[in-house]
């Protein structure tokens, strides 16, 4: 059962199976024997395992020592622990539909729940909360944080930064801290324009400020201050995104952001 499960979840398309040539005669002599449903994917697996394997972002060698605690691991959702799992869930979405990752599209998508996020309420309790969450796997440990900087500028260090080694003491080596202040901070101008039609004044004015320095203001007051609220949710559903806005709010976005997609297929 643990080997047909294990196969189900790449036919599912949870997991991507990417066998050696001996390892697909071997599964597809199985199939036959065993579960003959399985049959058609082996047979497309066994032709994919004749042609050299793509890259991987992150590859579990499965043994048989340990075949149900993997099969366990891998049915789990991969975790992301969060401050704030809407405000933080909806950018994690937003960036991905942007920049064409379709496999955390994939994993977001309603049913799938592959990926899910972890509520923190906040920075202070995200170590203690990432180890526990790093407790429910035993040999595949599929959890990452993400983490606001709190930086005021660019040489701060911010009060987060020692929570990230924490985070790793605890068994959660996969942690990325923003470069800029928090996540508002990444919210392209577009998703200003949609918040506050009626002042498109502030966001021209947000616009035109240096990306050095807009990249540390501290945006829920800098918006208060000019009469506006931030909602809690900075990136609703129904503001279609793309690279270039994102691009537009300075030289390293794009790169950082890519890096944040890339940890999280290292855990999906």
């Amino acid at each position: 059962m643990s080997v047909i499960n294990l196969l189900a979840l790449a036919v599912e398309g949870q997991h991507e199976w990417r066998p050696s040539l001996p390892a697909a005669l071997s599964a597809e002599r199985f199939a036959k024997e065993e579960a003959r449903v399985l049959s058609e994917f082996v047979e497309k697996a066994l032709v994919e395992a004749a042609n050299p394997a793509p890259a991987a972002p992150a590859v579990a060698r499965i043994t048989a020592a340990k075949l149900k605690e993997f099969v366990a691991d891998l049915r789990r959702p991969a975790t992301l622990v969060v401050e704030n799992r809407l405000a933080d869930g909806g950018f994690v979405r937003a960036v991905a539909a942007a920049l064409g990752d379709h496999r955390v599209v994939e994993a977001l998508a309603p049913g799938r729940q592959w990926l899910c996020f972890s509520h923190g309420g906040g920075s202070g309790d995200i170590p203690e909360l990432a180890g526990d969450e790093r407790a429910a796997f035993t040999v595949l440990v599929r959890v990452a944080v993400l983490f606001d900087s709190d930086r005021e500028h660019a040489a701060h260090p911010g009060r987060n930064q020692d929570k990230v080694q924490k985070c790793r003491d605890n068994g959660v080596a996969e942690v990325h801290l923003l470069a800029w202040r928090m996540m508002e901070n990444y919210a392209p101008f577009p998703i200003w324009h949609h918040h506050f039609p009626y002042r498109p004044e502030h966001v021209d004015e947000l616009r035109a400020i240096e990306p050095t320095r807009r990249g540390y203001l501290h945006l829920k007051d800098w918006f208060k201050e000019r009469r506006c609220r931030v909602p809690k949710k900075v990136f609703p559903a129904d503001v279609a995104l793309t690279e270039d806005d994102f691009a537009e709010l300075g030289p390293d976005v794009v790169a950082e952001l890519r890096e944040l997609l890339a940890m999280i297929h290292r855990i999906l």
